[in-house]
């Protein structure tokens, strides 16, 4: 647009000079013509710079490894009932790309028809959360004289997850659900079957198997034991050290959520904790985590005060 700027002014004041050393129809017609340009450009493609926007389109999660890209859209309201173009010659984009561990800004020049597309490949090579965030738009008018900020809804995260990663000593992590007598009694699916004790309750005398062994039987109640198991994670040193932590506690995760085994989790020495009942839980802790949204987590209905269990993840290769 600069360059269309200075064009257009030294084109002016060429036909200024030419029209007051050659004083004839034709200087007065094209210095006339030049300046009608202002007006004009603006005219026609005022309506069209008012009525652009830009979105952010692009996957939520992403495998390491994998390709993939977030579209920069332009769209377009309709301030009057028809289906005609609007013009505009083009939008000017100035965005950010941020991780953890790097940051960039980049300047791209977006087509202003509506429905164009430019495509920003994502870099999965490494694990983490990056962030897609327009900074400054400004739409162009169809001669490049003038420009306008434009509606934008410019942020999008992508969390890219590396593949699992078996931690070492996993000798510690629970094989499947361990049931335990319930206190009181009272009634449960699950239940367990010995010989009656003193001060056993009457209705909980299995009568057909007693019969069956001319003993007195008992069926006593079992439940899982209370919710209190937690995934501590360190935080790393570099881009390595978080695909290593990211992959140990992704196979954690998946191998206690196999064993419908729900647990807390907090990421580094002062993180938030979270309860963690399925995948999608997992991602969304780690989006607003990395992203620094901390303050937007549900917060747990109850924590343990002691957690019977624990398991540590870092990036060594022992733990």
């Amino acid at each position: 647009m600069g360059t269309r700027r200075v064009t257009y002014i030294a084109s002016l004041i060429g036909s200024a000079l030419f029209y007051v050393l050659y004083s004839h129809w034709f200087s007065w017609y094209l210095l006339t013509l030049l300046l009608l340009l202002i007006p004009l450009d603006l005219l026609l493609s005022l309506p069209g710079m008012l009525t652009r926007r830009i979105i952010l389109v692009g996957p939520d999660i992403l495998e390491q490894g994998a390709d993939g890209v977030v579209s920069v859209i332009t769209l377009q309201k309709e301030p009057l009932p028809t289906k005609l173009p609007i013009p505009a010659r083009c939008i000017k984009a100035w965005m950010r790309v941020h991780c953890d561990d790097f940051a960039a800004m980049q300047r791209h020049i977006l087509g202003a028809e509506r429905g164009s597309r430019h495509e920003l490949e994502i870099d999965t090579s490494h694990s983490g959360l990056t962030t897609f965030e327009l900074k400054r738009i400004w739409t162009v008018s169809l001669i490049g004289l003038f420009s306008l900020p434009a509606a934008v809804n410019g942020r999008k995260t992508v969390l890219v997850m590396p593949a699992p990663a078996k931690p070492p000593n996993t000798v510690a992590l629970p094989r499947g659900v361990i049931l335990r007598p319930k206190p009181g009694g009272g009634f449960s699916e699950d239940y367990d079957l010995r010989h009656y004790r003193p001060g056993d309750p009457v209705r909980s005398i299995h009568w057909k198997i007693s019969a069956k062994f001319d003993s007195i039987i008992i069926r006593e109640p079992l439940i899982p034991p209370s919710h209190s198991r937690i995934i501590i994670v360190d935080r790393w040193d570099d881009r390595k050290g978080r695909d290593l932590v990211l992959g140990r506690l992704r196979w954690v995760s998946d191998y206690l959520l196999k064993w419908e085994l729900p647990y807390f989790i907090r990421l580094g020495a002062d993180g938030p904790i979270a309860e963690i009942d399925g995948a999608g839980a997992l991602t969304d802790y780690l989006r607003r985590v990395l992203d620094g949204q901390s303050h937007t987590l549900k917060a747990p209905a109850s924590v343990p005060a002691r957690f019977t269990w624990a398991f540590h993840i870092d990036a060594r290769s022992t733990v």
